[in-house]
């Protein structure tokens, strides 16, 4: 399985992008991991906030292959423990997914047709993170799923 990390906004300042490259070298280890970052939307400042999502939508849903599966982080997403989320990424593997899209959405969140178009809406907390920490959370959030998985001691229970 490929895992993809989709974030539409700006590049990340250093110390998220040293965060990610740290856990992503660990991820090699265990599973195809990728972060792209999706540009923002051309005078994005200039469009209502419906109307930007729906634009943000468009260029999500020309990058998605019908076979994706699409894991979108929603603050009215489902809410998982660290062991939850392994055993979900274990069920994507053994149901032999070829690629899981994990979408971080835009400043005002995602377009309906994005949720709908999901398979799993997941919540990472009741707090407002910043989207580039969430990048950094979620990539670090993997590795460690992958070190429960494998029964490393990276995770403490």
């Amino acid at each position: 399985m490929k895992i993809q990390l989709w974030s539409i906004g700006k590049e990340n300042d250093p110390y998220i992008r040293e965060g990610i490259a740290l856990y992503q070298k660990r991820l090699q280890h265990y599973v195809d991991f990728e972060l792209k970052l999706i540009p923002t939307v051309k005078q994005a400042g200039s469009l209502s906030v419906p109307e930007l999502k729906k634009q943000e939508a468009r260029i999500i849903m020309d990058m998605l292959q019908p076979a994706d599966y699409l894991l979108a982080l929603d603050e009215h997403g489902k809410m998982m423990t660290t062991v939850q989320f392994s055993d979900f990424l274990q069920q994507r593997t053994n149901a032999s997914t070829r690629q899981l899209i994990i979408l971080i959405g835009g400043a005002f969140g995602l377009d309906p047709s994005l949720l709908q178009r999901a398979q799993l809406q997941l919540s990472l907390s009741p707090l407002t993170f910043p989207h580039q920490l969430v990048r950094l959370i979620m990539t670090e959030q993997l590795y460690r799923a992958y070190t429960v998985l494998n029964r490393e001691k990276y995770h403490h229970q």
